[in-house]
């Protein structure tokens, strides 16, 4: 991480004048006034003994100390005090907060930008896991998303994202993700979308979502980030010219892997009447379902009921009729063994085995 930098101020004598007293008090220990060397950080001034201590906060850079009221991820990065309370930390801060972006985005856009399988499973990983996979470029340092087909012809959305970054960062980054999950569901396989161009498009999201949050300094982030390789900005003029609706018809309709910036607005030749959008109801099911693995880190998950289970874990899942205690006992690839209420149950991949 590049640490903010910071001014060494040399509050010294003039002439042979006395030093006059100053106001400042190191942000990090207390100690104070301080009468030689200040170090300035944005959140304030740091005395020399702090500023020489090794650990840094991941987010702003603040010196942190024992006892300073910090917080460690699971792989070791801290969050200062200050940064904490603003931190996603939890899986249940990630999930909540990626309900409230997918509301707020399907209100900038419109109801054809709601999911027609609507169940994601979000999941709050440390570092470790990009390092593990090599996807430290970009955006997928922060987040990715992956959508699985179901043999019914229905499909299951993933969402991951990284833990101990900030909210208004991670908004942005849920906006992204969401954006992934609206095109695997959406483009047809006959339409060959080029990378970059995608990667664009899930930016554009995040753009108008800190736009329409007046974020102006997120804004600035994204169009300056290399992530898209300039897409992002052809992108916006697109949307300008032809707004968002023109975007999504294009991800359903066109056949070209990317946007014409010289013709912005060609011909998509859109059925006279498009075929009404289709969503399935949320609807809590009757029993368990085993809907596959999650191969994070070094110990696989299984997903069940949209919730992810490592081996002895313990949740409470709501059914339609009833609330029941399972836990986890073994996961392999095709079958998973849980508890349900204390007493065993084994599941198979894709099965949903009803609960008296």
């Amino acid at each position: 991480m590049r640490h903010i930098t910071v001014i060494l101020i040399l509050l010294a004598t003039v002439l042979s004048a006395p030093a006059a007293p100053t106001n400042y008090f190191c942000i990090v220990c207390g100690q104070g006034p301080l009468r030689q060397h200040v170090w300035l950080h944005p959140r304030g001034p740091i005395c020399d003994d702090c500023e020489k201590l090794p650990d840094r906060c991941s987010l702003c850079g603040l010196p942190v100390k024992a006892g300073d009221g910090h917080v460690k991820t699971g792989d070791g990065r801290l969050i200062c005090r200050f940064d904490q309370p603003n931190a996603i930390l939890t899986q249940d801060q990630a999930r909540e907060l990626f309900a409230q972006v997918r509301e707020e985005v399907v209100d900038l856009y419109g109801p054809q930008f709601r999911l027609k399988y609507p169940e994601v499973t979000v999941t709050l990983f440390d570092i470790d896991y990009w390092s593990e996979k090599g996807q430290r470029d970009g955006l997928h340092a922060f987040g990715f998303a992956s959508t699985r087909p179901a043999g019914d012809g229905s499909c299951t959305h993933y969402v991951v994202m990284l833990s101990g970054r900030t909210r208004e960062e991670m908004e942005a980054v849920a906006a992204h993700e969401y954006t992934h999950l609206w095109i695997n569901e959406n483009r047809p396989a006959s339409h060959e979308i080029e990378g970059d161009t995608v990667e664009a498009i899930c930016e554009l999201t995040a753009y108008k979502l800190m736009e329409h949050k007046h974020n102006a300094g997120r804004q600035k982030r994204i169009l300056e980030n290399p992530y898209t390789r300039g897409r992002i900005n052809d992108l916006i003029g697109v949307e300008h010219d032809g707004g968002t609706d023109y975007v999504l018809n294009w991800v359903k309709s066109s056949t070209a892997t990317m946007f014409d910036v010289n013709s912005r607005l060609a011909p998509l030749g859109l059925p006279a009447e498009p075929s009404p959008l289709r969503v399935a109801p949320r609807v809590l099911p009757a029993g368990l379902k085993f809907t596959g693995t999650m191969a994070f880190g070094q110990a696989p998950l299984a997903v069940i009921n949209g919730e992810e289970f490592a081996v002895g874990d313990q949740k409470s899942l709501k059914l339609r009729d009833q609330s029941v205690r399972v836990r986890c006992l073994e996961v392999q690839a095709g079958k998973v063994q849980v508890e349900v209420n204390g007493k065993p149950l084994s599941l198979l991949r894709g099965e949903e085995r009803p609960l008296p």
